[in-house]
C-alpha cells in the first residue's frame, strides 16, 4: 500500500510541474481563427451550411455582414458573422454577361467588390468580362445589375469615357475618398480611377516592372489588390513580392520591409496603418507595422484544411475589429480577433 501511495504521489507531483508547461504552450485565443463561412465542400449553398467556390474579395456590408466575389460560382454573396450566406446575383449558372434584376443578371469571374454605404452602392471588379459592374438596390428592395465602365469582352486600354473605356482583367476595387473608386487592372499593370463617367490613370506607365518616381512613370509586374488609408493607396504586387505606395499625383515608392513576401494576394489596413498582408505563397496572413516589421499573425506556413491552417489565402479585410480572410483553396471565409 506504502508503495502505491508514493508512487500515486510522484505522479500528482509530476502533473503540477508539467501544469505550466502545458498551459504556456496553448495558443493565446485571439491566435484562434474561426470559420465564419462555408463548409470546406465546393458548390453553390447559402445558408447557415454554405457552399463556396473559391471566393476572392471582401468587403464590409451591413450589420456586421461582408460581401464577397465567388470566383468560380460568378457570383456576389453575403456572409454575416454568425456564418449565414446569401446570394444577391450570379450562379454557376450564371456564367456570362447580362445586366437588370438580379435574379436574371450574369457575372463571369467576378474578382473585387467594394460597398458605397452613402449611397448603398456595391462596385464589382469583373476579371472574365473585363468591366467594372454595379449593383444598386431599388425602392421595392430589389437588387439590379448595371455596368459602370468598359465594354463586354472588350480587353485593352483606353481611357475617357466609362461606357467605351477598356481594362484588362480588373482585379480590384475600393472607394476613392473624394468619390469614385479605384481599380486595380493588372493586364495592364496601372491603377485607374473611375468618376464622374470618365476613366483615368492614376499610376502605372504600363509596362511590367518595379520602378518608382512620379505615377505616370512608375511600373508594376502584377499589382493585384489595393487598400486605401484615405491618403495613400497601398498595392499589393503578387509579380515582384514587394508593397508600393502610391500617393496620387505625387509619386509611387517600394515600402522597405524587414522581411520578403511571397506573392502577396491581399492587403488590408487598420486604423494605426498596419498593414496585412495575405501571403499566398506561404499560405499565411502577415502583419507589417510602420517600422516595417514583417510578423506572421495566421496561418501555419503550410497549406491545410485545419481551422488554424490556409489554403492560399487570396484577402483580407480589417472590419470590425476583427481581420477577415478569404481562404480561397478551402473555399471558406475566416476570422481572426485582432487585440
Amino acid at each position: 500500500m506504502l508503495n502505491l501511495r508514493l508512487i500515486g504521489m510522484k505522479k500528482h507531483f509530476f502533473f503540477l510541474l508539467l501544469l505550466p508547461l502545458l498551459f504556456s504552450c496553448a495558443p493565446e485565443k485571439n491566435e484562434l481563427m474561426q470559420i465564419v463561412a462555408g463548409t470546406g465542400k465546393v458548390g453553390f449553398k447559402d445558408g447557415k451550411q454554405a457552399e463556396l467556390n473559391k471566393p476572392i474579395r471582401l468587403a464590409p456590408y451591413k450589420d456586421n455582414s461582408v460581401i464577397f466575389a465567388d470566383i468560380n460560382n460568378h457570383a456576389i454573396r453575403i456572409a454575416t458573422f454568425d456564418g449565414v450566406v446569401t446570394t444577391i446575383a450570379g450562379g454557376p449558372n450564371k456564367k456570362g454577361y447580362q445586366d437588370g434584376p438580379a435574379s436574371d443578371a450574369k457575372f463571369n469571374s467576378p474578382h473585387g467588390v467594394a460597398y458605397d454605404k452613402v449611397n448603398d452602392r456595391i462596385y464589382v471588379a469583373e476579371a472574365g468580362s473585363n468591366l467594372i459592374r454595379m449593383i444598386t438596390k431599388s425602392d421595392d428592395g430589389n437588387f439590379t445589375v448595371s455596368t459602370l465602365a468598359g465594354m463586354n469582352n472588350e480587353k485593352g486600354f483606353k481611357d475617357g469615357p466609362a461606357d467605351s473605356a477598356k481594362f484588362n482583367s480588373p482585379h480590384a476595387v475600393i472607394l476613392a475618398k473624394e468619390g469614385g473608386v479605384y481599380v486595380v487592372d493588372i493586364g495592364n499593370a496601372r491603377v485607374r480611377l473611375i468618376k464622374d463617367g470618365v476613366v483615368s490613370t492614376i499610376a502605372g506607365n504600363g509596362k511590367s516592372g518595379n520602378d518608382d518616381g512620379k505615377p505616370e512613370a512608375a511600373s508594376f509586374i502584377y499589382a493585384i489588390d489595393i487598400v486605401s488609408n484615405g491618403e495613400s493607396i497601398f498595392a499589393a504586387d503578387a509579380g515582384s513580392n514587394l508593397i508600393r505606395k502610391i500617393i496620387p499625383n505625387l509619386s509611387v515608392t517600394t515600402l522597405k520591409l524587414k522581411d520578403t513576401l511571397d506573392t502577396p494576394h491581399g492587403i488590408a489596413i487598420d486604423k494605426n496603418n498596419n498593414l496585412y498582408i495575405a501571403d499566398m505563397g506561404t499560405h499565411r496572413i502577415l502583419k507589417i507595422n510602420n517600422q516595417g516589421d514583417v510578423t506572421s499573425i495566421a496561418g501555419t506556413g503550410t497549406k491545410g484544411t485545419k481551422i488554424n491552417e490556409l489554403n492560399k489565402p487570396a484577402a483580407v479585410l480589417v472590419y470590425n475589429n476583427y481581420l477577415w480572410i478569404a481562404d480561397l483553396e478551402n473555399h471558406q471565409i475566416k476570422a481572426l480577433k485582432l487585440d
